[in-house]
């Protein structure tokens, strides 16, 4: 690559992990190296950079090289599962290659870090590669390279065979050489957590295999799957540097172990501050409430009426942000890559916008909550007395007590139950002390107790016993009045203050009830006026009760002037919420601070008139002032939806952000904010040209197209994965009758496969009779000079897909007999699936395992059909039919 390509690849990773970790991907952190086609090819033949050296992987690089030269094959990426995660490009690559690597990889890295079978990997692999391939080097030092090689060859040939959930998957760490004492006095393993591995009937035996099978003390106790770790703890013929030599090897190949169980998962496989209110179809919530909760609702997407639904969530903790604040107020605080809509219809990130850009106000979108939201309040009840008691029983209060003190009394059943009705405790009166009239508020926030809320959040307080409200209009006192009796089953008492200029009512109600039920909707009453809120329940309430409280509020704290109308609050977030709120109206409005710290928020033109017919003053004065500026007013000035930017402020907090299906927007306090497998999806996030989008396509097509003679884990896996997200996401009406499929939870799905599955739970689990139909798969086999289709059956053929993957292809087989015949030979057999062992190949891994062993080896199997035993006793060969 060019120098220029070299740095615009450097620049393009950023973007590309942003949008990673936008579509709801984790990854590790990668360090992305570039390197020459040699070094490629060579870490490719190794699986590992620095791994110990053997022939068997020069002979893997001399045909990978040999193919890539020839333009028969080539390698795009080479990635390492560690903690930092290591991705190496190849020079060769175009840069829209490299680039479509670095997304490939960041599915990888994030699949690593999830999945379960990833979960017990050495994730300081390289390192340790590194200290084995030194140690190695050593024992070729000590004992010849040829004695080295050879011995390799022997553990190589069944490398395969391990179990890393078995017992020997539960060991401490290989590489410590074993003390001569074990060596002596090899430990027999207690194989209790093994798992069940029950054997297949294997028909009848002869006298002399029967007795094999059922001696007195089997050993090991049950089938062991893990050969390897077996021969290394029992064999009695091992060195103490060739115990650690094929721990060496078994180490190394239960990091490869989960990649070869996962090929096909694996292939197919933020950011506002919380204090932000989000617009949903619940009403308004603040970002973290929203993160909090986790529930995929819809949210608005932008656009009268639009909702989409969220598929993710995501946290950034303490990050740099940046806060801007436009001419009319509007503010919002993000991360610097998070990205809003400017006024021209494109989308800019944070750190790049600049004063007087302007942006795109999301006005009118018009979205309710439906319902009024449940009041379950239960008011305390005053503890009882001994006059309540005497009321329960219909007697005195001084019988009550005769009969507390044992004395007779002709009542004395009707006070027992009075005491036990009332749950009366002697020395408990007082404690609790009653109200003037107990709390009896509506089922549901109503329109009234909204209006009430409003004004009380506007000129109300707390008292030592209640809650005072203040107004100097007569005709607002008789409203408050009758409204806290009507809503709250209270009585209010009326003050009046007189003062240098005049005067103001005083409404004064006395409820500890009442202070308690505030704090239950979602008021702090400990809030100074400069920290007043919106109460919780507000927010999340339908269009009606909204207007009402917003009514209530300006009845307190606003002015209807000519042209327009002023609401007055020292809070900046009760200001910053109303103003957003009134958006959603339709309705715009503009911030002045004032002198005395105070801000008013004023409303103009057009959207006085929307104001007017949407929320309105209940204070006849105030009203009839909205009313003769509307009704002289035949035509108002168009209203700008855009604002300019007139601040910007660095700072750092917690981000929030979530994904949201379809449109990738939604609204968050007036702005159009941007959330942001997988490397497709990636690829198309960014800002490709012309050229770049067609050769993308091509090279996307070659990756993932299918192949008439073999499986393709890319192609496969896109479309299983596909396939997934569109039958969690849209659920046809059979599907959420018969498997309760809600829709839109496609992302979460796939998230949860990738946690879960690995290549043949994913085949067995979601490869369904429409893929097999789609994708056009078969079963066939070799008969003579062609290859022929055998089976067409939907059910054969996913069963056949994922037996082939079991065991990642080999042939699954188990240590029977560690002592057979009693003389310390090794048994083995082999689980037959119908696939026959190359007998060729068995019998020469039969020669390498008694290398290992030391004494003659079998292996039981089926040949034609029949059950047979194939020994290799260190000198020949032999078969013996069963």
């Amino acid at each position: 690559m060019e120098d220029p390509d070299v740095k615009e690849l450097e620049d393009s990773i950023e973007p590309i992990r942003e949008i990673a970790q936008n579509f709801g991907l984790d990854p590790f952190p990668v360090h992305f190296e570039l390197v020459p086609p040699a070094i490629m090819y060579e870490f490719g033949s190794y699986g590992l950079p620095g791994r110990f050296s053997h022939w068997s992987h020069g002979k893997v690089y001399n045909r990978m090289k040999t193919s890539y030269d020839y333009g028969l094959s080539k390698i795009y990426e080479l990635v390492i599962n560690t903690n930092p995660s290591y991705a190496f490009l190849m020079e060769g690559n175009s840069l829209l290659q490299n680039r479509l690597v670095m997304a490939h990889v960041l599915g990888h890295c994030d699949f690593f870090k999830h999945n379960a079978y990833f979960a017990r990997t050495n994730r300081q692999m390289v390192e340790t590669a590194s200290l084995n391939a030194e140690r190695i080097r050593k024992y070729e030092y000590e004992h010849g390279v040829s004695k080295i090689e050879r011995f390799l060859d022997a553990v190589l040939s069944i490398q395969e065979h391990i179990d890393p959930q078995g017992h020997f998957g539960k060991q401490a760490a290989r590489g410590k050489e074993p003390t001569p004492e074990a060596e002596k006095n090899p430990a027999r393993p207690n194989f209790d957590d093994l798992f069940d591995l029950t054997p297949l009937d294997t028909g009848k035996l002869s006298d002399k295999h029967l007795e094999a099978q059922e001696p007195p003390h089997r050993f090991p106790a049950e089938p062991e799957k893990d050969i390897v770790g077996f021969i290394m703890e029992h064999s009695r013929h091992l060195e103490p540097w060739q115990r650690d030599v094929i721990g060496i090897v078994r180490e190394e190949m239960l990091y490869f172990i989960p990649q070869m169980q996962t090929k096909i998962c694996n292939e197919g496989w933020a950011c506002a501050t919380g204090d932000s209110l989000v617009l949903t179809e619940r009403g308004f919530m603040r970002f973290d409430e929203l993160y909090e909760a986790g529930e995929k609702i819809e949210v608005a997407a932008g656009g009268p009426g639009e909702l989409r639904s969220i598929t993710d969530f995501h946290k950034e903790s303490n990050v740099p942000t940046i806060r801007i604040r436009t001419k009319r107020g509007l503010t919002i605080e993000g991360a610097l890559k998070h990205r809003i809509l400017l006024a021209d219809g494109t989308w800019t990130y944070l750190r790049d916008v600049k004063a007087g850009d302007r942006i795109a106000v999301e006005c009118g979108s018009n979205i309710w909550p439906e319902a009024e939201q449940p009041i379950n309040f239960a008011p305390t009840q005053a503890t009882p007395t001994l006059a309540t008691v005497a009321a329960h029983a219909g007697v005195s209060s001084w019988t009550v007590i005769r009969h507390m003190k044992g004395r007779n009394t002709s009542n004395a059943s009707r006070i027992d139950a009075a005491l036990k009705t009332t749950a009366y405790q002697p020395g408990h009166a007082r404690k609790v002390l009653p109200t003037r009239a107990s709390l009896r508020p509506p089922a549901t926030l109503n329109a009234d107790l909204a209006w009430l809320l409003g004004f009380f959040v506007g000129d109300g307080n707390r008292t030592k016993s209640g809650i005072c409200l203040t107004c100097e209009d007569d005709e607002l006192v008789g409203k408050l009045v009758t409204t806290i009796s009507q809503t709250l089953g209270l009585r209010a008492s009326i003050d009046w203050d007189p003062t240098e200029t005049g005067g103001r009512w005083r409404i004064v109600v006395h409820s500890r009830d009442l202070l308690d039920w505030l704090t239950w909707v979602g008021i702090n009453l400990r809030d100074k006026a400069r920290e007043k809120k919106i109460p919780r329940m507000i927010l999340q309430s339908p269009r009606h009760v909204m207007s009402a409280f917003l009514s209530g509020y300006f009845d307190a704290d606003a002015y209807a002037g000519i042209g327009h109308i002023i609401l007055s609050s020292s809070s900046t977030s009760l200001i910053n919420s109303v103003q957003t709120i009134l958006l959603n109206y339709g309705i715009l409005s503009k911030q002045r601070p004032q002198r005395d710290g105070c801000i008013q928020l004023n409303i103009y033109g057009a959207s006085v008139a929307r104001f007017r017919d949407e929320i309105g003053f209940t204070l006849s004065r105030k009203q009839e002032a909205l009313d003769k500026y509307v009704e002289n007013h035949r035509w108002y000035k168009r209203e700008d939806l855009t604002d300019p930017i007139v601040s910007i402020e660095h700072g750092s907090a917690d981000v929030f952000d979530i994904t949201v299906d379809t449109k990738h927007s939604y609204v968050a306090n007036g702005f159009v904010n941007h959330n942001s497998f997988w490397h497709t999806r990636i690829m198309r996030e960014l800002d490709l040209t012309d050229k770049d989008v067609v050769e993308f396509a091509t090279l996307n097509a070659g990756v993932i197209s299918p192949s008439r003679h073999s499986i393709n884990p890319y192609y496969l896996g896109v479309k299983i994965l596909e396939d997934i997200e569109r039958r969690w996401e849209n659920p046809t009406e059979e599907e959420r009758i018969k498997f309760g499929r809600k829709g839109g939870e496609g992302r979460m799905k796939l998230f949860e496969v990738r946690e879960e599955e690995n290549d043949t739970s994913l085949i067995r689990n979601y490869l369904t009779r429409e893929l097999v139909d789609d994708l056009d798969l078969y079963l066939y086999e070799r008969q003579g000079d062609q290859w022929v289709i055998v089976d067409k059956n939907w059910e054969n053929v996913r069963d056949g897909i994922a037996a082939r993957m079991a065991n990642f292809g080999s042939p699954t087989i188990v240590v029977e007999d560690g002592d057979y015949d009693h003389n310390g030979e090794l048994y083995l057999r082999h689980t037959y699936d119908g696939n026959e062992l190359d007998l060729t190949y068995a019998e020469k891994t039969l020669e390498h395992i008694h290398a290992l062993w030391g004494r003659p080896v079998h292996i039981q199997t089926a040949v034609e059909d029949e059950e047979t035993v194939l020994t290799y006793d260190g000198d020949r060969h032999s078969r013996d039919t069963l």
